[in-house]
């Protein structure tokens, strides 16, 4: 049985700040039929295996980023993540819980 996708927030403070853990759902970039942008910036750290975020730039390119376990992402444009191949890949995120999410469709 492998790692199911998921989003679960595990700490909520009031309307300050919460915190989850997310499983990417894509396995590749292919995989992608959306990006999202919120209102706030949102805080990524791989905790265990691979995961690459997706972030598009000002002129529209996507942009690979391999997460390094431990380091602190902040992102505040379009971007969504997958786990290369479907494999182990496990990050905390920290975000405003009033959060509001536009989408973009790529396909």
């Amino acid at each position: 049985m492998g790692i199911k996708p998921k989003w679960e927030v595990v700490f909520k403070e009031n309307d300050r700040w919460q915190c989850g853990i997310y499983v990417p759902e894509n396995k590749s970039l292919d995989d992608m039929k959306f990006l999202e942008k919120h209102n706030a910036p949102e805080l990524f750290m791989l905790i265990e295996g691979n995961i690459a975020l997706v972030l598009m730039n000002e002129k529209g390119k996507l942009q690979e980023v391999p997460m390094e376990k431990g380091k602190v992402y902040i992102v505040n444009t379009w971007h969504n993540a997958y786990r290369p191949e479907g494999g182990k890949g496990i990050a905390l995120v920290i975000e405003r819980p009033d959060i509001k999410t536009e989408y973009k469709y790529l396909k």
